[in-house]
């Protein structure tokens, strides 16, 4: 496989992980912190826009696997989507100054939407493009190492360098117009390069294929798919822990540790390299012991870490909630990587059992897990902190907070997720890629 095609790969996994890390980090407490946006009907706006990005994926994943274009079946969708998400970035940040009461909610909520459908539609078509780039166990490992490279530098440039600039910008609205410009623009670029490298023979095929593919279809689809459907649970739970966590750490070093972004910026800076670093192990994990396990492994090293964060000694952090910071890393690695290699195996599994492609429905309902789950965790959180009285305000947070809104933001940035790695684990456990001959009898059934 060419190189243009791994770092194709790496930049759009770059491009959509610094959208979604972006928001997903900043955007809930900039509301609250900064817009003077309630606690609860913040979280709400959220879930909202969450739960309409998720009933949206299956639709893109049918409309994605029933296009035909001379540049292929996937890629228009990577150079549309990339350029919606740049300035859908911006928008979310740079909110006007006259917006108050309903017209603030109104714009809030215009401006998620359109962030929502923009990393659907480039989000969607990407992945299902992976299956087509090489079925190569070798390649493909190596493929989603790229892959997690650029994820690791899209979370880098999101998680640890935008708390680093809000540190010299100021954390208040003048510094997230800031640092949502630098992002949009980025992310704009990241979408038309992706589009241009991903230039492969076999999309260009893969659009030659006619398909009949309706909404009943979906269902067809996941009942004679026992491995995606467990693979889905797995990250239905996994990734419940994993979004409370991460709506609850900029919240965490401000609140509870009160601590400068910069902190926060350290945490995503040690994990960022960790994830890198550790993908040559887990690669070596998973041509040993299989990628289930593997995957298995990296989950009870996240159950660990996350545990960790409930241990940290408030009065001196430091080095501990980087070192921490760096164990999640090597997880977070490990749990990627295994989660969109096997996504790549159940598509092809899905092939050969259904005589059918189906790899844009596959991801389409792979990403809107991943979407219902940030719903409900980020509003999980929401629900937590308003039970337990946090206070909302203007410009960069208020200064005091009631110590119960503290314990729960301490909860909820270790034993969710904690908790939730444990339950992920049970069905991971389960998770078997039938054999050729087994395959070849599903195949005569359908």
């Amino acid at each position: 496989m060419k190189r243009h095609i791994y770092l194709g790969w790496a930049i759009g996994s770059f491009t959509s992980s610094a959208l979604v890390s972006a928001v997903g980090l900043l955007h809930l407490r900039f509301m609250t912190d900064s817009l003077g946006i309630g606690i609860g009907v913040a979280g709400t706006l959220v879930v909202l826009a969450k739960l309409y990005d998720a009933a949206t994926d299956p639709l893109m994943g049918i409309v994605s696997d029933r296009t035909r274009t001379r540049f292929g079946q996937f890629r228009p969708y990577l150079l549309a989507g990339g350029l919606l998400a740049g300035l859908s970035i911006i928008l979310l940040f740079v909110v006007p100054t006259g917006f108050s009461g309903r017209s603030l909610i109104i714009y809030v909520a215009g401006t998620l939407l359109l962030y929502s459908t923009a990393y659907t539609i480039f989000r969607i078509p990407y992945l299902a493009l992976g299956r087509t780039l090489t079925q190569d166990f070798e390649k493909r490992s190596r493929l989603m190492t790229f892959g997690v490279y650029g994820s690791s530098l899209g979370g880098l440039a999101a998680n640890a360098a935008a708390p680093y600039f809000l540190t010299v910008f100021g954390s208040d609205r003048a510094g997230h117009e800031i640092i949502a410009l630098l992002l949009g623009v980025m992310i704009a670029i990241g979408g038309i390069v992706t589009f241009m490298l991903l230039n492969t023979k076999e999309d260009q095929e893969a659009s030659k294929t006619k398909l009949n593919l309706e909404f009943s279809n979906i269902r067809a689809a996941l009942q004679s798919n026992k491995p995606f459907l467990l693979l889905i649970a797995y990250k239905l739970t996994v990734f419940t822990g994993l979004t409370t966590h991460l709506a609850s750490l900029p919240y965490y070093t401000r609140h509870v540790l009160k601590a400068p972004d910069s902190i926060l910026g350290s945490i995503f800076l040690a994990q960022t390299i960790a994830m890198m670093v550790s993908q040559f192990l887990w690669v070596r994990i998973a041509s040993r012991y299989g990628r289930r396990n593997g995957l298995i492994i990296a989950t009870v090293t996240l159950l660990i870490a996350k545990f960790c964060w409930i241990l940290v000694p408030v009065t001196q952090p430091t080095p501990w909630v980087q070192m921490i910071g760096f164990l999640s890393g090597i997880a977070s690695g490990g749990v990627f990587l295994g989660l969109y290699t096997i996504l790549n195996d159940t598509m092809d599994y899905s092939r050969k059992a259904q005589g059918v492609s189906r790899s844009g429905i596959l991801a389409g309902i792979f990403v809107m897990s991943e979407k219902a789950t940030a719903a409900l965790g980020t509003f999980a959180f929401s629900i937590i902190l308003s039970y337990f009285g946090f206070v909302s305000a203007t410009d960069a947070g208020a200064k005091e907070q009631p110590i119960e809104a503290l314990a729960s933001i301490s909860v909820s940035i270790s034993i969710i997720p904690a908790i939730a790695a444990m339950l992920a684990i049970l069905f991971i456990l389960q998770f078997r890629i039938p054999d050729d001959k087994q395959v070849g009898k599903l195949t005569q059934i359908a």
